[in-house]
């Protein structure tokens, strides 16, 4: 994937030698898989062939806390890039189409990041658009109509948000937390509004809990999905929601500037859960995405597989991957599960006392941040590419 250059002298082990970091730009993002070399005095200049493991990054408490990059983030992705090892970015955020996203995070941190190399929680969402082509999809989560392209991007022709119910129907929450929009909504946009809900996708996390949570309960409990309408008492008791629902991840907590995690995903899911039991007696139904299902690991694994196939005899085979990572209950136990090496970040979600491992979801390496992480690979690498 990346190809960079690098100069070893003839007395030099290479066994014990990686190549040093250097600035980024989008130029160096060649791949290569051949090697040469010229001879200059007592000194051989190498390209680099690409490397046969990979890299992929979370990204928030890994990569970036808020609205801040870690000081060791630009350092630890030019190891990568002077090595030349394919990495990408596999996270639990999104909001965002993946082209907009991988913009963002390129302008963010400093470097270049294409969004073939990225995949955010509802990525593998997209493929629930032929099942729902044709259906009325209510998209929650995200900032104003984000999701509604995100969801228009992926190819569902017919989508209602949340916001477009309430700003037709202002009674539906009247304790909304956020205010009207100075800027009224499109028309087309509230369209949808008196179609019967067909399916419940959260994209993102939740901006109004308390109108989100409404909304998506009065499809749960409705005749049909008909938004306004109601199950009777006995129907509420003995008959199963009336539209199916999926969550783009199961993040309980998520980091960023301030000393201790926040709510994700999964705790907004946590409380429509007990609402809709404590009202119908029944436990509610859900499809889960993002890490650490399998699901989304695999739809890596094929993203892997076309940014950097590895072949022998016209056939592909496992490759090894490294994944690293700030929370345990996802990342860490996600990539094990799936069987990649696991590296513990300390600069996010998981605040250990000391060097200890999680308890529950051991990674196989837990290191203090991410230059750290991508060093133990590339150390890991030499020695099994030239064991003592």
């Amino acid at each position: 994937m990346f190809s960079r250059l690098r100069t070893i002298p003839y007395s030099c082990k290479p066994a014990w030698t990686f190549a040093t970091s250097t600035p980024f730009s989008p130029a160096a993002m060649v791949a290569t898989r051949t090697r040469r070399h010229a001879f200059h005095s007592d000194s051989t200049v190498e390209v680099i062939p690409e490397a046969n493991y990979n890299v992929v990054f979370d990204i928030d408490g890994v990569l970036i806390k808020g609205s801040q990059v870690l000081p060791q983030t630009r350092h630890a992705l030019g190891l990568l890039q002077s090595n030349n090892v394919p990495y990408i970015f596999l996270t639990n955020g999104g909001g965002l189409k993946e082209v907009d996203k991988a913009e963002q995070l390129s302008k963010k941190i400093g470097v270049h990041i294409s969004p073939k190399q990225l995949i955010l929680s509802h990525s593998p969402m997209r493929a629930l658009a032929s099942q729902y082509e044709d259906k009325n999809v209510l998209i929650v989560g995200g900032n104003g109509s984000d999701c509604r392209r995100v969801a228009e991007y992926y190819g569902f022709k017919n989508v209602v948000t949340p916001e477009e119910v309430h700003a037709v129907y202002p009674a539906v929450c009247p304790s909304s937390a956020l205010e009207v929009r100075s800027v009224p909504l499109p028309e087309k946009y509230l369209q949808n509004v008196h179609r019967p809900v067909d399916a419940i996708m959260v994209f993102h996390d939740s901006v109004d809990w308390g109108r989100d949570l409404q909304v998506m309960l009065d499809a749960l409990i409705s005749k049909g999905g008909d938004l306004g309408t109601v199950k009777t008492e006995t129907e509420l008791h003995t008959t199963k929601q009336s539209v199916p629902l999926y969550f783009s991840n199961a993040d309980m907590v998520w980091s960023n500037e301030h000393p201790n995690p926040r709510f994700a995903q999964g705790t907004f899911r946590s409380c429509l859960e007990r609402i809709y039991k404590d009202m119908t007696g029944h436990d509610l139904e859900y499809t889960l995405y993002g890490k650490p299902m399998n699901a989304t690991y695999q739809y890596a694994e094929s993203v892997l597989n076309q940014l950097a196939p590895i072949h022998n005899d016209g056939l592909p085979h496992r490759r090894t991957v490294y994944a690293i990572g700030d929370n345990p209950y996802a990342d860490i136990a996600g990539a094990n599960a799936y069987g990649w090496k696991s590296l513990l970040v300390k600069t996010g979600v998981f605040k250990p006392q000391g060097d200890e491992n999680h308890h529950i979801h051991p990674a196989t390496a837990v290191v203090d941040n991410v230059e750290d992480a991508v060093r133990w690979i590339l150390s890991k690498e030499i020695l099994k590419q030239h064991p003592l």
